[in-house]
């Protein structure tokens, strides 16, 4: 499978289960239904999927980005690194109330990723 026609699946994977955290009113469940989805794939679909939760971290959308981070924290995605590591100057830039707090949280989650 294409990295394309993965990420799409993945993305469509996401949507559902955002649409059913929402109707069930639990905020955990995408991040649950893409952890189980995760623990099904291959070593070539796990890269893939390591490369598109990289990129939902750098997401504008917070819920996209609080998933991804979630994720790659859950399953120690080390090759999020580098884009945990931009993702940290993008929020340095930013004058949103949350933002110092999500900063840290992705130090943290970058020194767990490096301290492993």
């Amino acid at each position: 499978m294409k990295q394309d026609e993965f990420r799409r699946r993945l993305e469509f994977c996401r949507q559902l289960a955002d649409r059913e955290a929402a109707e069930q009113k639990d905020s955990h469940l995408v991040f649950e239904k893409l952890r189980d989805l995760y623990q099904t794939f291959d070593p070539d679909e796990r890269a893939s999927a390591d490369a598109v939760f990289s990129d939902w971290a750098l997401a504008k959308d917070e819920s996209v980005r609080f998933d991804a981070l979630a994720l790659i924290d859950e399953l120690k995605i080390v090759t999020a690194a580098p884009a945990l590591e931009t993702l940290v100057l993008r929020l340095g830039l930013h004058d949103t109330p949350g933002a110092p707090y999500e900063v840290k949280k992705v130090e943290r989650i970058l020194k767990n990723l490096i301290d492993r």
